[in-house]
């Protein structure tokens, strides 16, 4: 006897609190776990949505061209579009939503889909058409550059808070821009360049220049304008290795050395 109760008595209630309280952890654990395994599914089908929105890009006549997109979670916030005209010009659009994860991939899914919308192939154009679609219906920002190349080599690109493009080596002085979603009505101006037969452009995301190390390091512009002129997969394993902590896209356009492409 152990006071009023039987030995036995204590033991059995014992071993019935363990049991009820292991039942408990192992619904818990299966809660949990269920819930576990339907977000994966979920982050799957996700990224094969984001997969069929955001491709890799290919050479169309007159440009020679790479893509990286490397998230920094199942899907990312990147995004990226290539699209060649009938006049032989090329129209790239390269921009980055704010955040990761779910919430980002989402936004980059209305930013695909707006574009394909847009009919305009001028750089402010898009940029503006962009800002109206975004404005009012997201939390973040988005960053966004869009620049349209003519057969011939001209160059006229927009900028709204993107990180400019580098042309063999050297970044490329860009009239910035707010970015999308910030304000009702943003101006964005435009540059003009020439771009020459064997020229170089390389378009990259801020997951590059903000990649950090363990030390708290950040790649930054200077390491990133050193290998700008390196393909594009060499950029993106560089800031990737350093320390990945955001969204990695690197694009880059080269104008073919040949005739021009209408004409060809």
């Amino acid at each position: 006897m152990v006071g009023p109760f039987y030995e036995q008595s204590i033991a059995l209630a014992d071993f019935v609190c363990d049991v009820a309280i292991f039942a408990l952890l192992a619904q818990r654990a299966w809660k949990e776990w269920r819930a576990r395994d339907e977000l994966r599914v979920e982050f799957q089908a996700a990224r094969e949505v984001q997969e069929r929105l955001v491709v890799p890009a290919v050479d169309v006549p007159g440009f020679r061209i790479e893509s990286v997109y490397v998230p920094a979670k199942q899907v990312g916030g990147d995004f990226f579009r290539v699209l060649p005209g009938a006049d032989g010009s090329v129209l790239v659009v390269v921009g980055d939503v704010s955040g990761k994860g779910l919430k980002a991939a989402m936004t980059v899914s209305a930013i695909m889909g707006a574009l394909r919308g847009c009919t305009s192939r001028k750089s402010t154009e898009i940029l503006t058409y962009l800002n109206h679609v975004l404005y009012g219906q997201i939390g973040g920002l988005v960053t966004c550059c869009v620049a349209l190349i003519t057969s011939d080599g001209a160059m006229t690109i927009a900028n709204a808070g993107n990180p400019a493009p580098y042309r063999n080596g050297e970044e490329m002085a860009v009239e910035p821009g707010l970015p999308l979603g910030l304000a009702a009505e943003p101006t964005y101006g435009e540059t003009q360049f020439q771009i020459a037969p064997g020229d170089q452009l390389t378009f990259v995301s801020d997951g590059v220049v903000e990649a950090t190390n363990p030390q708290g390091e950040l790649y930054g512009f200077e390491r990133t304008q050193a290998i700008s002129n390196q393909p594009a997969n060499t950029i993106a394993e560089a800031a990737a290795r350093f320390g990945q902590e955001d969204d990695i896209t690197v694009l880059s356009v080269t104008r073919e050395v040949g005739l021009n492409p209408v004409l060809a």
